[in-house]
């Protein structure tokens, strides 16, 4: 990373791999990805999968596109979906999963481009595309940006991939398009959360208050409703203070309805300042963030806050 500390996604991997339904019927729908263009490249003509990647940093974005095309004999609902997301958060505890926003846009008319998705990388869900017939072929822009204007300081040293797929579903089927799911809203407090497609139900809990200078960190719990890898971050501001603190990230692995128990460090540098705003009966709040990531790569997000007082 450069001198300012700017973070970069360098070779960001987003993998885009087509999967046709498998039934007994001779007369199937099946998807192919013909051919690529822009920051996206076909990566294997036998199984159809192509790869964005390259370099990206705050305000700029990579685009690409891809053309999807029914090989098959029967037409068929197309379907396009994430798995797979894997974004592991660097030593100041940015999630790339958060921060890039992803543009996906039908512009097979390049006059009359149609919306598929606009939003977090995270939060797509499986969107329906409708009927292909047999030999139809869309083209498909991805975007993916950085917004400008964010604190790119947290992001250094984290990490992302992720895959999306196209789905073919054969003609034993319905044809008519479904309705696209509306991504579910993280929590803003304690409890649950849960998410569709696989996401884990992840409950969080934490005291309210906490003595995070004597106890050298904060304490909280996390609970998933299946396999998980959790990440979990916290921060604080003090006022009057030209900077953010944040306390040392943690990251693991959990089984379904276990307990787990996180203590997120304090770091060395924050102890003197923290203490300082302390004695001047100054209000300092930790936002403490847990991401869990089931098994599918789907993933939910909560955060709760508590008081420091000693």
């Amino acid at each position: 990373m450069r001198a300012r500390v700017t973070a970069l996604v360098s070779g960001l991997v987003a993998v885009f791999a087509v999967v046709a339904a498998m039934h007994s019927n001779s007369a199937r729908a099946e998807v192919a990805a013909l051919n690529a263009s822009g920051a996206v490249q076909v990566a294997n003509s036998q199984n159809g999968s192509a790869i964005l990647s390259g370099t990206l940093g705050p305000g700029n974005s990579l685009t690409g596109t891809v053309t999807i095309s029914n090989i098959g004999t029967a037409t068929g609902p197309f379907t396009l979906g994430l798995s797979h997301l894997t974004d592991t958060p660097g030593p100041n505890g940015g999630f790339f999963s958060h921060e890039l926003q992803l543009t996906v846009d039908d512009v097979t008319l390049p006059t009359a481009p149609v919306a598929v998705y606009h939003g977090p990388i995270d939060a797509l869900n499986p969107t329906s595309l409708g009927s292909f017939g047999p030999g139809a072929a869309h083209i498909y822009r991805f975007m993916v940006s950085w917004p400008a204007g964010t604190d790119d300081s947290r992001m250094y040293g984290s990490s992302m991939s992720v895959q999306f797929d196209w789905t073919a579903t054969d003609n034993s089927q319905p044809t008519s398009p479904t309705p696209t799911p509306t991504p579910s809203a993280p929590s803003s407090g304690g409890g649950s959360a849960g998410g569709s497609g696989g996401a884990p139900l992840l409950t969080l809990t934490a005291p309210s208050r906490q003595t995070v200078v004597k106890s050298g960190g904060a304490r909280l719990s996390a609970t998933c409703s299946t396999d998980c890898t959790v990440a979990a971050t916290g921060s604080f501001a003090l006022s009057g203070a030209a900077k953010s603190y944040r306390l040392l990230p943690l990251r693991h692995s959990t089984t379904a309805g276990r307990k787990l128990a996180l203590k997120l460090a304090l770091p060395t540098h924050a102890k003197a300042p923290l203490r300082a705003a302390l004695r001047r009966h100054r209000k300092v709040v930790v936002t403490l963030g847990v991401l869990a990531t089931g098994t599918g790569g789907r993933s939910m997000h909560v955060t709760r806050k508590i008081r420091v007082t000693g």
